[in-house]
């Protein structure tokens, strides 16, 4: 009798155990505020897929789609936690993340999606003449923690204030002289804000933004993933997609 409960119980748990085993295998892709790659349409810190625009974010829609490997998309912050979980966490993606050699062993990684170039902007007219970065230490410097440009700053032991967002409305405040960001999403950033473009005091280089997985990610989603947008990047897609936003 005792084994016949026992067999009926565990019958019953089968549609919930394959329920959670389905759900395992959905991959679960974060992302940030990063225009014109990645923003929330409604200016809010948190949306689900159908909130969330910009170039990656289609990229990163279609791509998988077309490979058939389920999903779901989140947008959130902070920028540093986001890619903690994708690091940490099984199942897990984070987008857009350029990819260092300080980052390499901790994802693996579907890409390029976009490039983007590290700099140093300042509001029209102001004076800053910078002829190398080492120029820039006596100024003060803005950045969003866990990006890039922040990271290749702290690297080299820059003073760096750390800002949250409205970071253009900031510069132009007077907040900090400078704003280390990338572009095209610092000026896009900065159109968007009312302020306009913005100047380049300094170009320091240019990177890759990647989707960067989860390190237990089977191998063969990443490739099916790959394969998927080396095909998308074939056929035009990516820069149709680009020419959108950019060329408004």
């Amino acid at each position: 009798m005792l084994n016949k409960m026992i067999t009926h119980a565990m019958l019953a748990l089968l549609p919930l155990i394959a329920v959670t085993a389905q759900a395992a295998d959905v991959v679960q892709v974060l992302t940030q505020n990063y225009p014109p790659f990645s923003m929330s349409a409604n200016d809010k810190n948190f949306e689900r897929e159908d909130g969330i625009e910009g170039i990656d974010k289609e990229v990163v829609v279609e791509m998988f789609k077309r490979a058939g490997v389920p999903y779901q998309m989140t947008l959130r912050f902070p920028w540093s936690r986001l890619q903690e979980m994708a690091e940490q966490q099984p199942g897990f993606a984070v987008y857009s993340l350029s990819r260092s050699a300080q980052r390499e062993s901790r994802y693996k990684w579907v890409g390029p999606l976009s490039e983007i170039q590290l700099v140093l902007l300042k509001m029209p007219g102001n004076p800053i003449v910078l002829r190398s970065l080492d120029d820039a230490r006596q100024y003060s410097i803005g950045s969003v923690a866990g990006t890039s440009v922040s990271e290749y700053l702290a690297k080299r032991n820059f003073d760096v204030k750390n800002v949250l967002s409205g970071a253009p409305s900031k510069l132009k405040a007077g907040e900090f002289d400078l704003w280390a960001t990338t572009n095209p999403a610092g000026n896009y950033e900065s159109s968007k804000a009312g302020i306009g473009k913005l100047e380049v005091a300094y170009s320091i280089n240019s990177t890759q933004l990647y989707l960067a997985m989860n390190k237990e990610t089977p191998d063969e989603v990443v490739q099916k993933l790959q394969s998927t947008l080396d095909q998308m990047r074939k056929e035009g897609f990516i820069d149709q997609v680009a020419a959108r936003y950019l060329n408004d």
